[in-house]
This record gives C-alpha cells, structure tokens and sequence, in this order.
C-alpha cells in the first residue's frame, strides 16, 4: 500500500520558464527576484533577528500570467518544484505526502495553483480546507518554499496569509502596455494591411486578458476570411476587439468615443496628479497611468505609506480640491459635456470630507467645535438647515480654488496628460520633472 502511494508522488521537477520569457508585468517580476534574492541568501534575515519566509501569494485577474510568473520563479531560485492543482488541492493527505516529498528534496518549491478553487464535497460548494493548508506549511521544518496562485485575495482565508505562512503578496494586474503590444505584434505576424496604427490598437485593447488576445488574432483571421479580404485591417480588429469586450458590434461613432474616453482619462488623472504633487506634497505619488485597474479606467498610485492621518484643515481642504480637479480638467479640456459619471468615486470622497469636516471635526468657521453625532441620537433635526448652508459653501470655495489652480498649472497637467496619452504610466521620478520647484501659497478661502 506504502508503495503505490510513494508512486503516486509525481518526479520533482525543473521549470524551463525564465522571466526573459513573459512579457511585461515589469513590477511584478522586479519583486519575485527580490524575494528570490531573499531565498538565496538566508543571512540577509539575521541582522533582523526572523525566520526565514514560508511562501507566496501571486494573485489576479484569470489569463494574466500569473502561473508563469510562478514557474519563472521557481527557474530564477535554481529549485526543483512540485505542482499541485485542480482536485488535488481537496485531498490533504496527498498535500501532506507532497510537502513530505518537498522537504527530502530541500531545497525545493511547492506550487499550489489557483488556491481559491471551489469544489463539490458531500453536495455542497466549498473552498479547499486553507486552515489544514496553513497547517502542513507550518510543521514543514526543512526549507520548503510554497508559491500559492489565486484570482482574488478575497477568496484566500486569512489563516493562510498570517505571518509565517505566504509572507509576500503579489498583485498581478491586467496586461501593461508592453505585454499589449507583444500580443499584437503576434497577431500582425498574419497577413494584414501595413497601415494599422499599432499604437492605437494596443490602446483599445487596455483590460483585455492573454486569452482574450488570442482569441483576437483567431477572430479577425476568421474575419478576413469570412468577408473574402486577403488581409487583417484595422476595421476588423476594431471589431472584433469591440465584440469580445462589449458583445456587439460598436458604430464608428462609438469607437471614436472610445479614443476620447481614453484622452479624457489622460486629463483627469493629470489633474489628480498635478494638485497633488502641489497641494500635498508629503503624499508621494509612485505612478500615474490610464491602463484599467479592477474597475477604474485610470487612477494615480500612492505610497500606502504615506497615508493621511490625524488630517489638518489645510489637508483635508486641499485633498478636496484635488478631488474635483479630474471633472473639473476634463470640462476645461472639452466643455460641459465631459460631465460624466466617471468621478463619481472622487465626488462621493470629496463629499465626505466636507460634511465630516463640518459636522464631526469642528472645523467650519461659523459652526465651531461642533461634533453632533451623538445629539443627533436625540435630535435628528439639530442644525441640519445650517450643516447644509455651510456645506455649500465649502463645496463652493473648493471648486472656485480648484479652478483657479488648474487655470495657473494648466501646462504642466496638459504635458502630463500627453505623457500620458503617449506612455500610459508616467512614473513618479517623471512626474517631479514636469512639476519642477512649483508651489501652491496662500491660507485657506476666508469663507471656510
């Protein structure tokens, strides 16, 4: 019986992916050598007194490379690895016999891919037992390192993360910029008209997955056949990029609309950008960029470390104002009709701060020391006509300060804005090149 478990343990295995050969995901890859780095050279953990890490957490959208991202690791730490997968990731006796094989081998690597699996035990729905996981991790003495893949770091039990067990957490995100254009180098590798604007196709296919890409090639391929062309031209990609990410087919005005959504983004996260480095400068910005990110088209990247707290009035009236200052950008760029949906986020946050400041900070001039949170307990009515006449005030006083900063600043949001458009991700030592030695003075508006 011992044997025929012994051989069904799988050979140890050597990966033949290396970083070289993923496209893209610079940031990502930057990291997991780092963390190789660590691995390599356990003295550099002394001199702060901790054990050596456990493991890692790659996490992401489905087709964005995270499994090879986790091979290429394995390569760049010179270690053999076992794989374990699919049904396997329930059965934790085989887990254990796993880490048991792992741990003859040290040092060696286990990959558990796509941890937040769900299965079907016993007719019901289920996740993957992460606390007996957490466990065998936990009793495995010899230098076993685990590389863990997930889709969301929502779906992975906290046991799992705890210190000790997957010390690093790795967010891959959708495909950048370059690993866009290798896929669409890949495609014109076909028949296809020499005209295409390259560039503007690697922009229209921000958000889309590696599986999406290659269905694309396939897709416009079939299309040209399909409508008797002897080439691929920009009008079939346009369409089929359109059909896999909306499901219809997109009028030329629509897809015009999508080039504009794009340049649009490019001047409100400018503006973001811009007032920040000026209004709060202590907030280091990492990077600027218009690739889509979960659910938002663009946004601006600060230093988790650097997070506001114990806020000043002067703070947190100027965080509202760089608030407003993507809507208020894109209606200077382009009129009224820029009015879109797409600050709602910023709006809902700016709106916060205001009341907050008013009715919980005592903040408000004419209000004072107030904080009625408490009193409204009693009386929901107490100084809410008053709360509201002072909140728009502020709101009045932050978007006329707003304005006037990106009238002053306006050339330095419009470079950034074009670097954008250009580029896609500006990185911070960029961004302090375009704002220079420019500074914001002057108190707070009188009317606050």
């Amino acid at each position: 019986m011992a044997k025929k478990e012994n051989e069904d343990i799988p050979k140890l295995q050597k990966s033949k992916i290396s970083f070289e050969d993923i496209v893209g995901h610079t940031q990502s890859k930057k990291r997991l050598r780092s963390i190789v780095n660590i691995i390599r050279n356990p003295q550099l953990l002394k001199a702060f007194d901790i054990t050596a890490p456990r493991g890692l957490l790659i996490y992401g959208p489905s087709s964005v490379g995270k499994k090879m991202l986790a091979k290429a690791f394995v390569r760049e730490a010179n270690l053999g690895y076992y794989e374990i997968a699919g049904s396997r990731l329930f059965d934790i006796k085989y887990i254990k016999d796993i880490y048991a094989a792992a741990a003859k081998h040290a040092p060696s690597i286990v990959i558990l891919e796509d941890i937040d699996i769900k299965g079907i035990m016993q007719g019901a729905l289920t996740n993957i037992s992460f606390s007996d996981i957490a466990k065998i991790l936990e009793s495995v003495e010899a230098p076993v390192f685990t590389v863990a893949t997930a889709e969301s770091l929502d779906g992975v039990d906290p046991v799992l993360i705890a210190p000790e067990k997957l010390d690093f957490l790795i967010e891959v995100t959708k495909l950048d910029k370059d690993a866009r254009r290798f896929f669409i180098e890949k495609i014109l590798q076909k028949p296809h008209d020499p005209g295409i604007d390259t560039e503007r196709i690697v922009r229209y296919i921000t958000g889309m997955s590696a599986m999406e890409l290659e269905r694309l090639g396939r897709m416009a391929a079939l299309s040209a056949i399909e409508q008797g062309t002897e080439r691929i031209t920009e009008d079939i990609l346009i369409e089929q990029i359109n059909s896999i990410k909306y499901g219809h087919k997109v009028e030329t005005q629509m897809i015009r609309s999508l080039e504009e959504q794009l340049r649009m983004t490019a001047y409100h996260e400018a503006a973001h950008a811009i007032l920040s480095s000026l209004l709060l400068p202590h907030i280091k910005i990492e990077q600027v960029t218009i690739s889509r990110r979960s659910n938002m088209l663009g946004f601006v990247s600060y230093n988790a470390e650097d997070e506001m707290t114990n806020l000043s009035k002067e703070e947190l009236f100027n965080d509202v104002c760089v608030l407003l200052s993507g809507r208020i950008a894109k209606i200077k760029k382009a009129g009224e009709q820029q009015m879109d949906s797409g600050a709602v986020e910023d709006l809902t946050q700016a709106s916060t701060n205001i009341y907050a400041a008013i009715s919980s900070l005592g903040m408000d001039k004419e209000l004072g020391f107030i904080n009625i949170e408490s009193i409204t307990l009693m009386d929901d009515q107490f100084l809410r006509s008053r709360i509201e006449e002072r909140y728009l005030v502020w709101m009045q006083s932050a978007t006329e300060r707003t304005w006037k900063l990106i009238d002053v600043h306006w050339e330095m949001i419009e470079k950034l804005a074009l670097m954008l458009i250009d580029k896609e991700i500006v990185e911070s030592d960029e961004l302090a090149t375009i704002v220079g030695t420019a500074t914001v003075t002057g108190n707070l508006p009188d009317t606050i």
